[in-house]
């Protein structure tokens, strides 16, 4: 018990146990060495001598001071337990203030020992106490230096074999980092070999020993001198348009290229080394990202009991995954798939142990039904609901009309009823372009949910609003995965229309907005995510065949015609609602006059569609839809009539 004890508490508490590595011990002898050399070098630089005899033996031995306070000092500062290869400007400076601390310490023993008139205190220098330190520090960090670089020459030996020369695009913080740790050893596989950067000002400089060559006109130079193979995008912003310009320029000469992942992703602690990954689709979206106010949407998630619907759909569950790093108190997922629920359960498990205390319950149930979702929300009693439940696959609803009612508006009214009963003090549907002057079913039965929703505020007071965007990449039944499938099998590519055009955002970053659209207070509003340009849906299968390394030219494109239900252009905003811009610059308002003879008529008229509905009778849910026109502001439903046969619904046809 005694020698542990000792153990412990003796050379544990000055840092030299067995936890001290081998480099530890090494910088502890040479701090010493460092001491007794510094002492010695000022006495001789002092005197003008080299004879040791006569500039240090008459001040022994209160020359020895700092030898014998200056490696304990440093023991007491951790300075032989950090990892001197990732050495960064608060290192030197906590040597700096080591060194200082121990010159204090030297000058104050000093002091004493010459009012006792110790050996060799009198006559002493006095302007050994200001080069002696100065000395010291030289010493002592030129050792750091010099372990630091033969550490790293090592890693980088190790891991140069099998590696893959690399030009890093982004000469700033990213890349710096990058570097740094490529040269540790910290990135297998890759060596670094230069920078690539816009900034003129940086160029034919050197970074971390690497050249900057130039912008990417200088690529091809660069690659013929450094013989790079790959490039790495190291542009935390995420913008595209440089990462599309630096994949066309890379391609262009036979280089594969990667990308760090955006500053959201790191800040949100979703970034590790391994997160460095080929480029994708969603890299080249025609659009600049948009930023969120994290401490907004933080602030009014957190401590807070959120209802999610349709949680196991692909923006439902995104939903949930950013909603439950805010800090809730209390998140209920509600689906009626249970499949679909238990896998977003599964996803969630690291997140639900990381978040402190939040309770999160996974409901059964189906917004079709009033009692079942009674039940829940009585339960959760929720600050928020967020309203995804939807049937959102155009031509199948265009099929089935009746049960996209049933789904997209009855469930919608269910929802909205139950949030209006039991007080709750804000709700948002998530709504789609396809509700602006629908030419289909779905678009028609979101466009009612809107206009329910906008109602329901009203008579509220609440902020219950209905967000309204475009196609989101990724989401189950999209255009990307079909259409890589398809390349996968070797098949050809299916297009709808050469022209066609839709507006595209990520999943993360739609639900980054509709969180904070959710901030905004007032009652009774639909918002428009802006989604930037529209995209054509052509240009985005040839970006996706030149990101699996294929030309474009060489890849057979199938014309197959729009299908039930869809048109050639999205629009985000009716003719006449005026796009108001918000507090926040990637979400709008899309205002028109209120009317609340119509609100009054939308409840009876969705009486008689629930009643057609129930009864599955098609042709009576259609012609209640076309009706439905005057009192949503929806112009041209014309085309919503019985499709001729159901199998065009089938797979391979690539529009959303």
């Amino acid at each position: 018990m005694g020698s542990q004890m000792r153990g412990s508490n003796g050379s544990s508490a000055l840092g030299l146990g067995r936890g001290l590595h081998r480099t530890g011990w090494l910088l502890f002898v040479l701090d010493i060495v460092a001491a007794f050399a510094a002492s010695i070098i000022v006495l001789c630089i002092r005197f003008d001598t080299p004879d040791l005899a006569i500039a240090v033996l008459p001040y022994l031995p209160a020359a020895l001071l700092p030898f014998a306070v200056r490696p304990l000092v440093h023991i007491a500062f951790g300075l032989h337990r950090r990892e001197w290869r990732y050495a960064s400007v608060r290192d030197l400076l906590d040597l700096v203030r080591a060194v200082m601390v121990g010159s204090a310490i030297v000058v104050v023993v000093f002091l004493v020992l010459d009012r006792l008139d110790a050996p060799g205190t009198s006559p002493f220098p006095r302007s050994f106490f200001l080069l002696e330190p100065l000395v010291f520090l030289a010493l002592t960090a030129g050792a750091r230096i010099l372990v630091r670089t033969s550490l790293e020459r090592r890693d980088g030996v190790v891991s140069a074999g099998g590696s893959t020369p690399t030009l890093v695009y982004g000469a700033g913080n990213a890349g710096a980092i990058i570097a740094r740790m490529a040269t540790a050893g910290g990135l297998r596989g890759m060596r670094i070999v230069g920078f690539i950067d816009d900034d003129k000002q940086k160029h034919g400089s050197r970074l971390l020993g690497h050249r900057v060559f130039g912008g990417l006109d200088e690529l091809p130079h660069a690659v013929e001198r450094t013989g790079a193979a790959q490039l790495l995008v190291a542009i935390p912003s995420g913008e595209s348009g440089p990462v599309r310009r630096a994949f066309e320029a890379a391609q262009a000469l036979g280089m594969s290229v990667k990308i760090v992942p955006p500053l959201r992703d790191m800040v949100t602690g979703h970034y590790q080394v391994s997160g460095i990954r080929a480029v994708n689709v969603e890299d080249l979206l025609r659009r600049a990202p948009v930023e969120i106010d994290f401490e907004a949407v933080a602030t009014s998630i957190n401590g807070a009991s959120v209802v999610v619907t349709g949680g196991g759909g692909s923006i439902g569950s995104e939903l949930v995954r950013q909603i439950l790093s805010l800090g809730p108190r209390v998140l209920t997922i509600v689906d009626q798939n249970e499949w679909a629920l238990w896998n977003v359960e599964r996803d969630i498990a690291t997140l639900r142990r990381e978040a402190d205390g939040a309770h999160v319950v996974a409901a059964l149930a189906d917004v079709r039904s009033p009692a079942a979702l009674n039940a829940v929300l009585r339960g959760a009693r929720p600050d928020v609901v967020f309203h995804a439940a939807a049937l959102k696959h155009v031509p199948y609803v265009e099929f089935y009309p009746a049960e996209g009612v049933l789904t997209n508006v009855i469930g919608t009214r269910n929802v909205l009823r139950a949030c209006e009963h039991l007080n709750i003090g804000r709700f948002i549907l998530i709504s789609t372009d396809k509700a602006v002057e629908p030419v289909s079913v779905m678009g028609a039965t979101k466009r009612l949910a809107e206009q329910l929703t906008v109602a329901a505020g009203h008579r509220t007071g609440h902020p219950y609003a209905a967000v309204r965007f475009g196609n989101v990449l990724g989401s189950s039944g999209s255009v990307v995965p079909l259409l890589q499938r398809q390349l996968d099998d070797g098949l050809p590519l299916t297009i709808t229309q050469p022209d066609a055009t839709r507006y595209f955002m990520t999943i993360a970053e739609a639900v980054s907005l509709i969180l904070e659209a959710g901030t905004d207070p007032l009652a009774g509003d639909v918002y428009v995510l802006d989604m930037g340009e529209p995209m054509r849906i052509m240009d985005l299968a040839r970006d996706l065949v030149r990101l699996n390394g294929v030309d474009p030219d060489s890849v057979q494109f199938t014309v197959t015609g729009l299908r039930p239900g869809e048109r050639l252009h999205e629009k985000l905003f009716y003719d006449d609602e005026v796009a108001e811009r918000t507090r926040h610059p990637g979400i709008l308002r899309a205002a028109r006059p209120a009317s609340a003879s119509i609100e009054n008529q939308i409840e009876a008229f969705v009486d008689e569609l629930a009643a057609a509905a129930r009864e599955h009778n098609d042709g009576a849910v259609r012609e209640l839809l076309l009706r439905s026109a005057s009192l949503t502001g929806m112009s041209d439903m014309a085309t919503i009539s019985v499709p001729d046969e159901v199998v065009a619904v089938g797979p391979g046809r690539a529009s959303d």
